[in-house]
């Protein structure tokens, strides 16, 4: 009963957003239904729209987001986002490869809304290709969470080497050719896209050399963000709010765009739409949905590795969350594995969960591919759908083999 529920709820989201309702009144609406069909009171429903607004992870969120659009302001302003693409497409010849490395690099960087900071940056990559702005807005999405696998400045990645309880040097060894998978299986979104004749094959090494120093200095930005984050351990919002003002003062942005860039920066629909789905994911865990769908999952006597894929999987699919599924979903199958098992089926699991948030309909980082490119989100979504299937499959391989 509890899954025709979930199964009917993610139903209704389908259809909105192929209504082209607007995304927050999607998730709103949707988590209002899913916590009245899972016996929440209005009064409860009401006090989580206070606690999921007031709770500082909401906050450090706003914020995150609030500031990347800003240092996307002032990267397009000062010219770095121009000298970055520039340099990748005379560097490879070919604007395909800056369109996933682009988002790529970005992913580097594991702050909420990364997809919303690469996608201008893929828009100007393709500008000469003319797709259709669900192919980009696939694009971008997709091959912004390659590192996810086994990148351990993800705190999901962290937490999974403790559950495992193996070493993170182990764990790298075992996760990273799903990057290396995902990235492949990605090339299909290219198939039948017609690139320009390169008139620079000949470059001199001087022109070489200049375009080398453009995609340095475009992605001097990101760079520092993470250097401050990781090496230095300052927080993220920090790192931003230095990063943003030192290109501010080196490239000698005049004064007067400064209110009109902090101004336009604040995107009061895009916050909106960040807070329904913050909202819907904490309904979700109100409700006991999840503890329920696990306890049905051993009750079903389904083989462990079945469940070590179709659990993590819909844990991901619902929550959008990759800490989620690795929280909630890994532990049951760990103690379903056994030591013989155990990395076979936590890989399966570990991969199913990412394929799972990348296909949930509340990812953030997919709401806003699709915003920024005004794309159609059941056409973006077929886009990727192929890749996500190849890298399950890869999951069950691999998984027999480990």
């Amino acid at each position: 009963m509890e899954m025709l529920k979930d199964a009917a709820v993610l139903a209704v989201l389908v259809i909105l957003f192929r209504k082209k309702v607007q995304i927050g009144h999607v998730f709103m609406v949707t988590a209002l239904l899913f916590g009245l069909l899972h016996h929440l009171s209005p009064l409860q429903l009401g006090r989580l729209v206070l606690s999921s607004l007031a709770d500082p992870s909401s906050l450090n969120l706003f914020a995150a987001l609030y500031l990347i659009i800003v240092l996307e302001a002032v990267m397009r302003r000062s010219g770095l986002i121009d000298r970055l693409v520039s340099g990748l497409k005379d560097l490879s010849g070919d604007p395909r490869f800056p369109m996933a490395a682009l988002p790529a690099i970005i992913g580097l960087l594991p702050s909420p809304g990364g997809a919303r900071l690469s996608a201008p940056l893929v828009e100007e990559a393709a500008r000469e290709l003319d797709l259709p702005g669900e192919q980009n807005a696939a694009i971008n999405y997709y091959y912004r969470h390659i590192w996810e696998y086994f990148l351990p400045m993800y705190p999901a990645v962290l937490l999974a080497v403790e559950i495992l309880n193996i070493s993170l040097g182990k764990y790298i060894l075992i996760m990273s050719p799903f990057t290396v998978v995902t990235v492949l299986a990605g090339l299909v979104m290219f198939r039948n896209v017609q690139t320009p004749v390169n008139s620079n094959a000949c470059r001199s090494s001087n022109r070489k050399t200049q375009n080398w120093k453009q995609v340095l200095e475009g992605l001097a930005p990101v760079a520092a963000v993470v250097i401050l984050v990781l090496l230095l351990d300052i927080n993220v919002l920090i790192a931003l709010l230095l990063v943003v003002a030192f290109i501010f003062v080196f490239y000698r942005i005049e004064r007067a765009s400064v209110l009109p860039i902090l101004k336009g920066a604040l995107q009061i629909r895009l916050l909106y739409m960040v807070f329904g789905a913050i909202y819907l994911q904490d309904v979700l865990v109100a409700s006991g949905s999840i503890d329920r769908l696990a306890a049905f999952s051993n009750a079903a006597g389904l083989s462990p590795l079945l469940i070590a894929i179709v659990f993590p999987l819909l844990v991901g699919l619902l929550t959008g969350v990759t800490i989620a599924g690795v929280s909630i979903a890994l532990p049951i199958v760990v103690s379903l594995a056994g030591t013989a098992n155990l990395l076979a089926l936590g890989s399966a699991a570990l991969a199913a969960n990412m394929v799972g948030v990348m296909l949930s309909p509340m990812h953030l980082c997919l709401i806003m591919s699709v915003e920024h490119f005004s794309a159609d989100f059941g056409r973006s979504y077929l886009k990727f759908l192929l890749p996500e299937t190849l890298v399950i499959l890869f999951a069950l391989l691999y998984s027999q083999v480990l």
